[in-house]
């Protein structure tokens, strides 16, 4: 399921149900039968698709940067399971699943209003979706560093991923799929939206900031009172690029005169620094970093970007205001309530638009004197509250453990 992240969508909280986890090609049935983990409306998501998914989310470097994207707060980055290589987190499986469903019933719903995708909306949608995953990576990358943290988009080098590169690290399934959820986002969203050239002119004069590009640059020193000096001086007048190559401890941006870039928007900068607004070549109060050092951040220069070339941008944003994402997500719950949806037991079930797990077996099931099958790890109480007795094999934990597995072998 696509987003405009943090948007990398967010699913409405009644999809977001905890599910049991299953092994890697766990059959639900006899072994002649391709396994279902659900049926929306008589159309099918397959084990077999559905594993492919989690261990691309959770084994892969696009893989996990897109699935820290989608759910930067609800879960775990350690997809794997208790049982060991081939089993998931109880939170992670589950998540991805209700995304799977909320996707399909939203490309029926989409179908019922006569709506279809043609290779243009897909090309659209594509780079729609790249786009918003460079803005999404961007933030994540800036709010890592602003932490002393190491962000999940980067590749083996350290350098930050790409839109692209991640929707070409998906598996070919899994890269489609997450293309067409996006053209069919963009589709019902544009269904109750205003993206009139007026609309698009109106929101732009509102929102300026978020189209005005500027150079920063910083100076870093040691102490608060270097810092106010440095500050006093270029209140001044004095030159940003000089001061910053004579007094700047910061290697990496001193001999360059202390220039960060020139591609932040004004609406990004008066977030970071916390100010309500900054001037071309006037600096910031010095701020005091985690790490000790102190910072003066100055904007060198300042780039309006003309509405021509914003305009789909604009439309971009018009489409994913919040009134008109809760349409959507309102839409596709509604419709959810009157279909047809089975999910395969294991997971739990379909009840009221979200998933509901399987009823916790008594502990005593689970130990070995009543199902010699079932084995205890090392370290884990067989008296746990969360596990599945479902399963040939289980491993238990302790009372509120989000990282509860089951393992099913095949029939």
């Amino acid at each position: 399921m696509t987003d405009s992240i943090a948007a990398v969508k967010r699913l409405p909280a009644a999809l977001l149900a905890v599910a049991a986890v299953v092994g890697t090609g766990a059959a639900t049935s006899a072994c002649n039968v391709a396994p279902v983990a659900a049926t929306v409306n008589s159309a099918t998501i397959s084990v077999s698709s559905f594993n492919t998914e989690l261990n691309s989310l959770s084994q892969s470097t696009a893989g996990k940067c897109l699935l820290s994207l989608k759910f930067p707060t609800s879960l775990s980055l350690t997809a794997e399971g208790a049982g060991g290589s081939g089993t998931y987190q109880t939170s992670f499986a589950s998540t991805v699943l209700g995304s799977s469903v909320y996707n399909l019933l939203a490309s029926q719903f989409a179908a019922s209003h006569g709506i279809t995708l043609s290779t243009a909306d897909l090309s659209a949608a594509k780079s729609n979706y790249e786009s918003t995953l460079d803005g999404a990576i961007k933030a994540q990358v800036q709010q890592a560093s602003s932490l002393s943290g190491t962000p999940t988009c980067i590749d083996a080098q350290g350098n930050p991923l790409t839109g692209k590169a991640v929707l070409a690290g998906l598996p070919s399934g899994v890269r489609k799929s997450e293309v067409a959820n996006q053209a069919t986002e963009e589709l019902l969203l544009a269904r109750g939206a205003d993206l009139s050239d007026a609309a698009v002119l109106k929101y732009y004069a509102a929102n300026t900031s978020s189209f005005t590009l500027d150079c920063v640059g910083v100076i870093a020193v040691a102490d608060q009172t270097t810092a106010n000096t440095v500050y006093n001086q270029l209140k001044a007048g004095a030159d940003f690029a000089n001061l910053a190559k004579s007094t700047s401890i910061d290697t990496t941006t001193a001999s360059s005169g202390g220039q960060l870039g020139c591609n932040f928007q004004e609406a990004e900068i008066l977030n970071e620094l916390q100010v309500g607004s900054v001037t071309v070549g006037t600096p910031v109060a010095p701020e005091k970093t985690l790490s000790g050092a102190w910072e003066v951040f100055q904007v060198t220069s300042r780039t309006v970007l003309p509405v021509t070339e914003v305009a789909n941008d604009v439309r971009q944003a018009l489409l994913q205001t919040t009134t008109n994402r809760n349409r959507v997500s309102t839409e596709v719950l509604k419709f959810a309530r009157t279909s047809s949806v089975d999910v395969n037991a294991q997971y739990g079930t379909w009840t009221r638009a979200q998933i509901v797990p399987p009823a916790t077996p008594a502990p005593r099931y689970l130990l070995p004197s009543y199902a010699p099958a079932v084995t205890t790890p090392s370290g884990s109480s067989s008296s746990g509250s969360g596990s599945s007795g479902s399963s040939s094999s289980a491993s238990t934990s302790g009372s509120g453990s989000s990282s509860t597995t089951s393992t099913t072998t095949a029939g």
